[in-house]
């Protein structure tokens, strides 16, 4: 017979419980910079530590032989969000661009004289691994198969580009893009409502693209969509002097 009394102790103790460990709370943004448009809407704000929050409007001076322009989006924690908008200072639009994770991502317009000439396609890459999986289009199947490609690049190129003459809103030619590569190049001199279907068709067919922003901006007059206002104000505003944007 065994003596239970002679067996150790720990066979006989319950088991302790793992105590879950506590996830460290992220840091509160204390805001030290910002600035007050004339409706009330804050931008341009920088936390503690310089770090770009919010809406933003940023002015680039001409030089050279490159005109001024305004920029209008929003950053998350410093990096470039959603909808970017370009102006001329004259306040003409001039494209249109959307960022995910601070890299181009889905549709970009571009613009002449406020005129639709360009509607393009990007897909950022995956920067935190050495490469990424992208769906290419078979050309003989025109079923999508995944390809490796390498992330440092950032953004590439990928979907259908439609150019447009700016007074005529007629498409002058299309460019497709596979992974950054051009699979289909050519220009159109007159195009029926089938072929219109078919690039609008193929212009959604892509998986990475997304849906547009419809964000206003209210600082440049824009009265006929709703204005978003951006009346957050930092969080010890006794502390900072906001400034009034001058137009």
């Amino acid at each position: 017979m065994i003596c239970l009394l002679c067996l150790p102790l720990s066979l006989f103790a319950q088991k302790k419980k793992t105590v879950a460990k506590s996830v460290t709370q992220q840091e509160p943004v204390i805001m030290v910079s910002f600035e007050v448009l004339e409706n009330g809407d804050t931008i341009n704000k920088l936390d503690s530590k310089g770090i770009q929050h919010g809406r933003w409007v940023i002015d680039h001076d001409a030089h050279f032989e490159e005109q001024g322009s305004i920029e209008v989006g929003s950053f998350d924690y410093g990096v470039r969000t959603g909808t970017w908008k370009m102006y001329t200072l004259q306040g003409v639009l001039q494209s249109e661009e959307n960022y995910r994770k601070g890299l181009l991502d889905g549709e970009a317009i571009y613009y002449e004289e406020g005129k639709t000439i360009c509607i393009g396609h990007y897909l950022a890459l995956n920067a935190k691994q050495l490469y990424d999986t992208v769906m290419v289009e078979d050309p003989i199947t025109n079923e999508f198969k995944p390809v490796k490609i390498k992330t440092d690049v950032g953004s590439i190129r990928h979907g259908t580009w439609t150019f447009f003459d700016p007074y005529t809103k007629q498409i002058t030619r299309l460019v497709e893009y596979q992974a950054h590569e051009i699979v289909n190049d050519r220009k159109m001199n007159t195009l029926s409502k089938a072929d219109s279907a078919y690039i609008l068709m193929k212009m959604k067919a892509f998986p990475h693209v997304n849906k547009k922003s419809d964000g206003a901006n209210s600082w440049m007059g824009e009265t006929k969509s709703k204005r978003i206002k951006y009346t957050d104000l930092p969080d010890n505003p006794t502390m900072v002097k906001p400034n009034v944007r001058k137009k």
